[in-house]
């Protein structure tokens, strides 16, 4: 791949980010299933021991988890590796806010402030790229007065 087209597809995949982010905190599963994930998406949460395999049941189990939660996510610094024209990898650092209602985990309740990293791999396909694998690593998880 020459490097204008490197560089296009970089900003393609920052922008796939930016959806990601976008329609997470609005709660638009038809936007991550239409314009973000690959039919076959993996999702791994090691910090809940979740590994979710098909773009379905991703979105099924992030919608039942978020269900009445409020969300900021903010994604940054992404460091991103073609591995060949129509694939790629990166890291994302990631911050992220949540609004946990009352009694709905032990442990998480009210304002909850994380930072990490989100692990990634890309395929371009005939709409573009999507995500192929998400790992959420976090270095940080609280609450807050």
């Amino acid at each position: 791949m020459d490097g204008l087209k490197q560089l296009l597809a970089i900003e393609e995949i920052k922008r796939l980010k930016a959806s990601y982010f976008y329609h997470l905190d609005h709660k638009n599963w038809d936007g991550w299933r239409r314009d973000v994930f690959a039919p076959d998406a993996i999702m791994e949460v090691p910090e809940v021991e979740a590994r979710v395999e098909g773009a379905d049941a991703i979105i099924n189990f992030v919608s039942a988890t978020l269900e009445g939660v409020k969300t900021i996510h903010h994604g940054h610094m992404p460091i991103i590796e073609f591995q060949a024209d129509d694939t790629a990898k990166g890291i994302w650092a990631m911050e992220d806010v949540l609004f946990w209602p009352p009694n709905r985990f032990p442990g998480l309740e009210g304002r909850v402030h994380g930072y990490g990293h989100y692990h990634e791999t890309y395929a371009e396909g005939p709409a573009g790229w999507r995500i192929t694998s998400l790992r959420l690593s976090r270095l940080h998880l609280g609450s807050m007065p």
